[in-house]
């Protein structure tokens, strides 16, 4: 008797066919839409109010920013680096954009550019500092977070700046059934997904976050893409920190100060290896609104506001574990 049955089916070609459920595990996101679909389900049951449009214009509204503190962890991550400061330069350019507008009128448009760039130079300084003492990213982004930290605080006082009302409306505007933060989160995801599989600098990040001592050997200057993604990672803080005070009308230098554990949690249970060398634009949305959704949903759920530390370390615990497994089991039917 032969063994046709147990043989693996393969196409005319000769290669293994494998099924749609077998596909959709191996792909690094497959954790994340299982948790979305769950959690969507699990809210929609034992809330009333969830899948209200009302509620979910604002968590729409919500997981687009948070989708931009995630992007500046993501481009450090990507490289295998971490950014602490992520909320310190969030803050920063926070009070820097309300003190343009309210103490030198400045127009929104000048200063929305001048905030991004404020957050750019931040970036530069990380990357530099990081490339010349040969430090753990860990070490010099966590002294500069005081660094920026102590400038807000000592620019500001302590004390919130009002905006113009023109630059509000974009953090409360709606488009169709959506707002209008969630489009830009959407636009965010799109362009970030042809960087890192259609162009070449994405690609060489990619590259350095999979083995640098392999990118430095083909060509890839290993120090200039690391000045680039700090960067980056720092322009998306300035980006987050205006859509932030947009959507509160005010900006408070008490901006980012927890932003440092949903960027890095987004990126986890998102399917985005912290350690480098991939991204995942399904993932990583998916982690975005996964966040929102449990904060929200435990909100509804009336869970003790006090816990919701502890829910989302648990949380973050389960998701890179999860991926650690999956990980493995995908190894195994490779």
């Amino acid at each position: 008797m032969s063994n046709e049955k147990n043989e693996p089916k393969t196409t005319m070609y000769g290669e293994k066919r494998v099924s749609p459920l077998k596909r959709f595990f191996l792909q690094p996101y497959s954790s994340a839409v299982v948790a979305i679909v769950l959690l969507f389900l699990i809210f929609s049951v034992f809330t009333d109010s969830f899948l209200s449009q009302y509620n979910m214009f604002n968590l729409s509204r919500t997981a687009a920013i948070y989708g931009f503190i995630a992007a500046a962890q993501l481009m450090v991550a990507v490289i295998g680096g971490m950014n602490l400061c992520v909320g310190s330069v969030g803050s920063l350019c926070t009070v820097f954009m309300g003190a343009m507008m309210q103490n030198v009128h400045m127009a929104t448009f000048p200063t929305v550019i001048l905030t991004i760039l404020i957050g750019g130079v931040c970036g530069i300084v990380n990357g530099f500092l990081i490339n010349k003492l040969k430090l753990q990213p860990f070490v010099i982004t966590l002294a500069m977070s005081f660094v920026y930290n102590g400038i807000a605080t000592g620019i500001s006082h302590g004390m919130p700046y009002n905006i113009n009302e023109g630059f509000s409306n974009l953090g409360r505007g709606q488009i169709g059934p959506t707002s209008a933060l969630f489009i830009l989160m959407v636009v965010m995801v799109l362009i970030l997904m042809v960087f890192f599989r259609y162009m070449r600098v994405g690609r060489d990040i990619l590259a350095v976050g999979g083995n640098s001592t392999a990118a430095a050997l083909s060509g890839i200057k290993v120090d200039q893409i690391n000045i680039l993604c700090n960067t980056a990672s720092c322009m998306f803080s300035a980006v987050a920190a205006l859509l932030w005070a947009s959507r509160s009308g005010s900006a408070t230098v008490t901006t980012g100060s927890d932003w440092m554990l949903y960027s890095f949690a987004i990126c986890a249970i998102g399917g985005i290896r912290l350690n480098g060398g991939n991204f995942t634009a399904i993932g990583f949305f998916c982690g975005a609104w996964i966040l929102t959704m449990i904060r929200n949903g435990l909100t509804m759920m009336k869970v003790d506001i006090y816990y919701e530390q502890a829910f989302l370390g648990l949380i973050i615990l389960l998701a890179v574990s999860l991926e650690s497994l999956r990980m493995k089991m995908a190894e195994r039917m490779n």
